[in-house]
């Protein structure tokens, strides 16, 4: 079915689409296009989630009405691709905006920093991109995983049967007492009370290679 995609223009794909053909709106996102997709999910720095942002992507294309409007009303003055692109790049925008102004949220919620601070400030923009960044640093990729689960609405007993299955899938599952440890609730919230502390301290020292010793 792949190769019968291959061969067709974007208008016979997008009318396949607009005619309920899942299978011709999947092909578009994961191939044809989906390394515009993951360039973009690259420079706006959500590469991690890429496949959740294209999920995203996919549900605003196909909208509220599940009627796919936003593919009937394209006029074809441009490229499909120039068109996609536009649409990804706004909505991926949005979406990591979200998750920023979430996890600053959590990371605000301390007694941390001071008043003049510019992450205390939420009108700051600069404060998001060093959050984000900070983000990316976390070297324990559980930390990373409950703190981006938990911004797409997950709730901590989900994200504990996640790293379980993480676990099981890298074959890293750990023991204690001879007997296999299971991560639950109370675990979540322990490691996201420890992985917000080094977004914390990962921010302060972003902030030094902005503004130095000043």
């Amino acid at each position: 079915m792949r190769k019968e995609y291959s061969s067709m223009t974007d208008k016979e794909l997008v009318d396949l689409v607009i005619n309920n053909n899942k299978e011709a709106i999947l092909y578009l996102l994961y191939d044809r296009y989906y390394k515009d997709l993951k360039y973009f999910a690259w420079k706006y720095n959500c590469l991690d989630y890429l496949d959740e942002l294209i999920n995203h992507l996919y549900l605003h294309l196909r909208g509220n009405d599940l009627e796919w409007r936003r593919l009937k009303n394209f006029q074809w003055k441009s490229s499909f691709r120039t068109y996609l692109s536009s649409i990804a790049s706004d909505q991926f925008l949005k979406y990591r905006k979200k998750m920023i102004d979430s996890i600053i949220s959590n990371v605000n919620k301390g007694d941390h920093g001071n008043s003049n601070d510019p992450i205390d400030d939420p009108d700051n923009d600069i404060r998001k991109v060093w959050v984000m960044e900070a983000i990316f640093m976390l070297k324990n990729d559980e930390y990373r995983l409950i703190l981006i689960k938990e911004l797409e609405g997950y709730n901590h007993k989900e994200i504990a049967k996640m790293i379980e299955e993480k676990r099981k899938r890298e074959n890293k599952v750990k023991h204690y007492g001879g007997e296999i440890t299971t991560p639950n609730a109370a675990y979540v919230d322990q490691a996201k009370a420890k992985a917000l502390k080094e977004v914390i301290i990962y921010v302060e020292q972003i902030k030094k290679e902005w503004y130095g010793n000043k």
